[in-house]
């Protein structure tokens, strides 16, 4: 086994410090391990074997840096070391994924000092015999292949190639798992390609009269081939792990009830889309059993509103004409008015309240608010993954709707994101000023989420809005939006 000698060590410090620099810069970063060890392999001059050796004592360094570092801010940002006082789980995690980025990041700038190794020994080489340079000999016998600008082109173009293929398919192939997976296929693409254009150009300026050095050749592509296995399947290990473990506490529907109103309502009973699948409505039914109001008030600055006693809503799952819907009502929902004027410096803006008979309408700066907005709101975690790419069979819908038509979306994400418009209508029955406004908004949502490096998952949504002015006793046509496979799809 090869010692590691002082000067192995400090041309190893040299190329970690330039790969440490290499990784502020936004697209260097991606090769930095690689470069550092080739700087450090390029220092050594001493062929392959001491090469990589060199480049993995760089990389050993970066490591060790990176995980001192990440401790060292944790401790300054929070006053702790950031794995102190964690579950057994989240420390074997955190241990496995460091060692996989450790590992990583030894393994290839160990091939970077291998590559600049192989290189390095081959000019060496070449200078010694006193290889004459002109283009390559079209003898039979005694020729010598030089550095021409074919190989070197060949060998670019071979890396490139291989950088392309590589990068794609690590990056499609950890996209499920690892987000973003380019993180992880760009490198993976980088030393691939670097290690082709070398070891082509190598065998192309190769002499004819000898043959590669397979022993040098077998040495880097079982690194690299160490190098994606380690990096690509730990990430994939891991990222399967933390899906495993998120997956029925993330798979959830979430069912919304939003009406709004500017002035008192008297006697009050609306009833609103509610969530059916096979004719039942589960949702529904956890609505009605656990939901509670929230009501959002603007309190512009220097005002201090008298408490108001809260709505007693009642709610039920009703059969109607129309089909099963959520009925909301209460006696009386007392609306309060608030006058405000915006206010604003060189740096922040505020709501100042105003007394009402200092009120302009006609003043851009002055504005109105009320307290009559209120969101009931409930979920429930499903106990298997939701089809939010295909709901119609089987998922919760907004019920009633009618004429579904699809449309062309607004926006896209994810090639399974399609749009669906339909009619639905809600049912009002209050007494109110002839001026009254009232706006009755439906929202559900089914999503997948899962945490791969951040958090991310797929969904549908399914909503319906209608406006309604003055009093009110009958139904109401509206119009309902439906979107399906949103997101990111394992």
């Amino acid at each position: 086994m090869a010692s590691v000698s002082r000067r192995t060590l400090r041309n190893g410090a040299f190329g970690a410090a330039v790969g440490i620099v290499l990784g502020f810069v936004p697209v260097l970063l991606f090769v930095a391990p690689l470069v550092g060890g080739g700087v450090a392999g390029y220092l050594e001059r001493d062929g392959a074997k001491r090469g990589a050796i060199a480049g993995s004592v760089a990389g050993g360094f970066v490591a060790v840096i990176g995980v001192v570092a990440t401790e060292a801010i944790g401790f300054v940002r929070f006053g702790e070391v950031p794995i102190a006082g964690a579950p057994f789980e989240v420390l074997a995690v955190s241990g496995v994924l460091a060692f996989a980025t450790a590992a990583g990041q030894i393994l290839v700038a160990g091939i970077g000092g291998c590559l600049v190794g192989l290189l390095a020994a081959e000019r060496r080489r070449a200078g010694a015999g006193n290889r004459p340079r002109h283009p390559v000999s079209t003898g039979t016998t005694g020729g010598v292949r030089t550095r021409s600008p074919t190989a070197v082109v060949a060998g670019l173009l071979a890396g490139i190639g291989t950088f392309a293929v590589v990068a794609f398919a690590v990056t499609t192939a950890l996209d499920p798992f690892v987000w973003p997976s380019s993180l992880v296929g760009l490198p993976a693409g980088a030393v691939g390609g670097v290690a082709v254009a070398v070891l082509g150009y190598l065998y192309l300026t190769r002499d004819t009269e000898s043959t590669v050095n397979w022993r040098h050749v077998g040495f880097a592509g079982i690194a690299v081939a160490l190098a994606f296995g380690l990096v690509v399947g730990g990430l994939f290990v891991i990222g399967q792990d933390r899906i495993s473990e998120t997956a029925e506490r993330t798979y959830e529907y979430e069912y919304e009830v939003t009406v709004t109103m500017d002035e008192t309502l008297e006697d009050v009973t609306i009833y609103a889309p509610v969530p059916v699948e096979n004719g039942s409505s589960e949702l529904g039914d956890h609505f009605v059993e656990t939901v509670q109001s929230n009501r959002y008030v603007l309190v512009p600055e220097g005002h201090d509103p008298e408490p108001v006693d809260p709505v007693d809503f009642t709610y039920e799952l009703v059969e109607t004409e129309r089909g099963s819907m959520l009925s909301i009502s209460a006696d009386r929902i007392e609306v309060t008015t608030v006058h405000y004027r915006d206010v604003q410096n060189d740096s922040m803006g505020w709501s100042e309240w105003i007394p009402p008979e200092e009120y302009d309408p006609d003043d851009p700066e002055m504005g109105t608010s009320h307290d009559g907005d209120f969101r009931f709101a409930v979920s429930l975690p499903a106990t298997e993954e939701i089809e939010t790419a295909d709901p119609f069979d089987g998922e919760p819908l907004l019920s009633p709707q009618s004429d579904r038509r699809e449309i062309d979306c607004r926006w896209t994400v994810g090639d399974s994101h399609r749009c669906f418009e339909y009619d639905s209508v809600v049912y009002a029955s209050y007494d109110t000023d002839d001026e009254t406004e009232v706006t009755v908004h439906t929202r559900l949502s089914g999503r997948n989420e899962w945490f791969t490096g951040g958090w991310t998952g797929n969904e549908y949504r399914d909503s319906s809005s209608g406006q309604l002015f003055g009093p009110q006793n009958g139904w109401h046509r509206i119009t309902g939006e439906l979107a399906v496979g949103i997101g990111r799809y394992r």
